[in-house]
């Protein structure tokens, strides 16, 4: 996805830079550092990754608003060169920014902006959640300028095969003026950024947006193939301009996602094409795709700047979460998203040098087993999501912790300044050149773990539309209201807020819903945190506007100002609050507002004549200040707004400066209430929690449905393993046993649990557990006919040696190994192909995870069928029997 001008400079680069930094290849116990990405590790009482962010808001708030903040100072391209005006970062991924947050658009060569279109999706997707969740104009505004930008500067001639077609991969020559069309028009990322046209057409009613993107998806309904058992589509409009293979595999998935909400507004295509080409694709998803799960190459192919036969990180979050979505196309869908999504924390952290693993209980992994070294900040952010919306709609807690998990550890990675430090042990690795990465991507992923997780991640005592089915096109935050009006409201429509405060009242359309908790129907559900704050959840069919009050501990004064200086005039305008607001269009007119509290919002106007003005917080100047300028003219909107401050007396000062933007008609600012309060008290973000029920895991097992023993139990994949197989070995194919070893398995009722199985020199499986006492239940079966001295290995759970030397095949036979007999000269020992088990009884979890680490003697393979770890004793198991360490050659798989 992200990476230097080329494939081999990328190459050179990163390998030379990753040799200085790489830890020690063989997997460990459970690694714990003094310092994670960009700030000192805070763990909590039981070892597992805490916040590091004390504010009230939290960390992920936090996150999410310095992303925003920083694309929302970037400078800007003006040149005749380049066009339309605009912040450029559209323009532009190519970035560097100083330790103080001063930030200089980077330069560009060939190859270097192929990431436009991508990088336009992730921003256009996380501004329309941003203003959702905030309320801040200026997410609309941006919004506005990519749209704009990449219509105006990056789509193909009428005369071009696919005319007017989005040039999605603009590879070749300049970024600025007009795209190359011979740079690679991939058709995952045209309809990735089609996704965000459509999202932003719902929140602004711009045609022309929704035009260019019903002509595009047209496009690809018409060109598809219908060959049965291939893909509908292959990767590029123009694979003559390709140099390297086109086909495509998982990535059809985004093009699914881009039919699905063209047919939610109500454009299905001439003679429904757009209906037959979805359902094409979701045929090939699940007919061709979903059987070859284990294949690497099922669920790659998507990024822009390599072949990528590969399972993306991409690809593990997008697919899981379509499945989710469309449970009635895809009946298996509870099990195949846990697969696909948690096979790919195993198969990402398979590089030495990539340092995947588990950190404070934390998986952290790159995007790849191919890229980028120790950059393991944001593919957790993105695969985390998928985690959490599984979490929600399979109340999950194996999943859920690991979401949580997974998401504070990875926004460790941010400082105030908007420096990015993506690097395990600090410093960047890609988030200093590839600006997608520091902030676009984190702004869509970041909200979309505090949608589905907003008990766990919301802010604390502040009030936020966290979620929605529909897209909010406006949206008002007031002192004990929060009004808001969806697109559309389709059967089940429904939000879920985290407000400081319990509703008194909601009205969808002005008409009351009742308190209802199941939601069987327009209604409202309400879940009280223990800190005062609530999470409720609204139904409200049909109805388009709705109104949630309440008794809100939030305060606010339509006549803020303690000061006014310069010339501020009053606008008189029932849409204000009061009625009235103070405008301004004087450089240097200030306007000085006193609160008590830890939060503060500044609301105001913006209009096509909308002006800048910094913006001072206790007489320090803010990195970010404020842009009234918007394509639309609003009312009511959050300007400026900061929380997680310290619980006392605050100065916000706002000094006008006279000008707009280069887009602006005029310089004016409006500022009509403020909005603080001094609430405290935290929900927590999470402690000592995980699973503490029974888990099973068959290793190699390739069934897509968990097998059910005799017993009733049932056992799934074995995927959360570190084994590292180098960045071209696949795990899968290197060190699964998906073919059954032995059909016939004695001393089992359940052979299939033993048939399967996972081998190699040293491999950790890691069982996300919450606190209390467990036995680790290890089913062991040997079928190599090799020495002893050839089959050895130690096993040690927590760090702590379990078993040294065990012969699996002695063990099973219970006593010391010995031959039974010899068959054209090769030794038959007792004890091959049985099945035995070892059990530890009093294991407690170390930094929430029982880690098993299976490691070969003398140069030989370990080998694992499954492992149960459960609550309380598990009973005796077998006697290990070891055999003495002496040199042999390795012993075969």
């Amino acid at each position: 996805m992200n990476r230097l001008q080329d494939a081999s400079e990328q190459r050179l680069a990163f390998m030379s830079f990753l040799l200085c930094l790489a830890l020690p290849a063989p997997a460990l116990a459970q690694r714990t550092q003094p310092r994670y990405f960009a700030h000192d590790a805070v763990e909590d009482r039981h070892g597992v990754i805490a916040p590091w962010h004390k504010g009230l808001n939290g960390q992920f708030d936090f996150r999410v608003r310095v992303a925003a903040e920083t694309l929302k100072r970037y400078p800007w391209a003006t040149s005749p060169k380049t066009g339309l005006p605009a912040p450029d970062y559209i323009y532009n991924g190519r970035w560097q920014i100083q330790p103080d947050g001063t930030i200089r658009p980077g330069n560009l060569q060939d190859w270097g902006n192929g990431d436009l279109a991508q990088r336009g999706a992730y921003a256009m997707l996380g501004w329309v959640d941003y203003y959702r969740y905030t309320g801040d104009p200026a997410a609309i505004a941006h919004i506005s300028m990519i749209a704009d930008v990449l219509l105006n500067h990056c789509q193909t001639n009428e005369d071009h095969p696919w005319p007017r077609f989005l040039i999605s991969v603009p590879n070749q020559g300049d970024p600025y003026g007009q795209c190359n069309p011979q740079g690679m028009i991939q058709l995952d990322l045209v309809a990735f950024f089609g996704l965000g046209l459509v999202r932003g057409y719902q929140v602004t009613g711009n045609q022309e947006w929704l035009d260019a993107a019903k002509r595009w998806a047209d496009l690809l309904a018409a060109k598809r193939s219908r060959e049965p058992g291939l893909s509908p589509w292959n990767r590029y409009a123009n694979p003559e301009d390709v140099f390297w293979e086109d086909q495509q595999t998982g990535g059809v998935v985004v093009l699914l996602r881009l039919f699905d909400e063209l047919i939610r507004v109500g454009y299905t295509g001439a003679n429904n094409a757009l209906v037959e080409a979805r359902d094409d694709g979701r045929a090939y998803l699940r007919d061709v795709l979903l059987p070859r799960w284990l294949d690497n190459d099922a669920f790659g192919r998507d990024y822009w700047d390599w072949p990528h036969q590969v399972q993306s990180e991409t690809l593990s979050e997008m697919i899981p979460r379509y499945l989710m979505a469309n449970p009635d196309v895809f009946p298996n869908w509870l099990v195949d998203a846990r697969n696909i999504m948690s096979l790919f924390l195993q198969r990402a952290s398979v590089a030495p040098e990539s340092g995947g693993d588990v950190y404070s209980g934390a998986w952290a992994y790159p995007e790849g087993a191919q890229c980028c070294g120790r950059s393991l900040s944001y593919p957790p952010m993105q695969v985390g999501a998928a985690f959490a919306e599984y979490a929600s709609r399979t109340e999950s807690q194996w999943a859920r912790e690991l979401a949580r998990r997974q998401f504070i550890l990875a926004t460790y990675d941010c400082h105030e300044t908007g420096v990015v430090e993506d690097g395990m042990d600090g410093g960047n690795v890609v988030a200093g050149s590839w600006l997608q990465i520091a902030h676009p991507l984190p702004l869509a992923y970041v909200l979309d773990g505090m949608a589905w997780l907003p008990d766990l991640l919301g802010p604390n005592r502040e009030n936020h539309i966290m979620r929605s089915t529909s897209v909010v096109s406006k949206v008002t935050y007031a002192d004990g209201r929060v009004e808001y009006t969806t697109f559309d409201t389709p059967a089940d429509t429904r939000e879920v807020l985290r407000l400081a405060f319990r509703p008194t009242r909601i009205l969808a359309d002005g008409k009351p819903l009742s308190e209802s908790p199941s939601l069987d129907e327009n209604g409202y559900a309400v879940r009280p945190l223990n800190n005062g704050d609530c999470i409720v959840a609204i139904r409200h069919d049909g109805g388009r506007t709705v109104t949630v009050e309440g008794d809100d501990p939030q305060q606010q004064s339509d006549e803020p100002a303690t000061s006014f200086s310069g010339k501020w005039d009053e606008q008189k305008d029932p849409a204000h609050f009061g009625g009235a607001a103070r405008v301004t269009s004087q450089a240097d007119a200030s306007a000085s507002f006193s609160f008590v509290g830890s939060q503060v919002r500044l609301i105001g106007s913006v209009d096509g004549s909308g002006g800048l003005a910094d913006v001072y917080l206790d007489g320090e100047k803010q990195l970010c200040g404020i842009d009234s300028w918007n394509p639309y003219s609003l009312r009511q909107q959050v300007l400026y707004h900061r929380s997680g401050l310290d619980n006392g007396p605050h100065t916000l000062k706002v000094v006008a400066l006279g000008k707009g933007n280069p887009l602006s008609r005029g310089a004016s600012v409006c500022v009509d209430a403020i909005q603080f309060s001094t609430a405290t008290g935290e929900a927590g973000f999470g402690e000592g929690d995980g699973p503490t029920g029974a888990q099973r895991w068959i290793f190699g097992y390739p069934g897509r449905e968990d097998y059910t023993d005799s017993e009733g139990r049932a056992w799934r994949p074995a995927t959360e393993v570190v084994i590292r197989v180098g960045e071209t070995t696949d795990p899968v194919e290197a060190c699964w046993y998906t073919t059954p070893r032995r059909l016939a398995i004695a001393g089992t009722t359940d052979p299939v649990i033993y048939r399967h199985g996972m081998h190699g020199k040293d491999f950790t499986a890691y069982v996300t557990v919450g606190p209390g006492k467990y036995h680790v239940r290890l089913k062991l079966m040997e079928s190599r006919w090799v020495e002893p001295a050839g089959r050895l290995m130690d096993i040690d759970i927590n760090g702590r040696p379990a078993v040294r030397n065990l012969d699996i095949a002695a063990t099973a036979s219970g006593r010391p190994a010995s031959v039974l007999f010899t068959a054209n000269q090769k030794k038959i020992w007792a004890g091959l192909n049985r099945a035995v088990d070892l059990v530890f009884n009093g294991i407690e979890p170390s930094h929430g995870v029982i880690a098993v680490r299976f490691r070969g003697v003398n140069n030989a393979e370990a080998v694992v069928s499954a492992v149960e770890v459960a609550p309380g004793p598990g009973g005796a198991g077998a006697t290990p029997i070891t055999a003495p360490k002496s040199s042999t050659t390795p012993a075969p798989r």
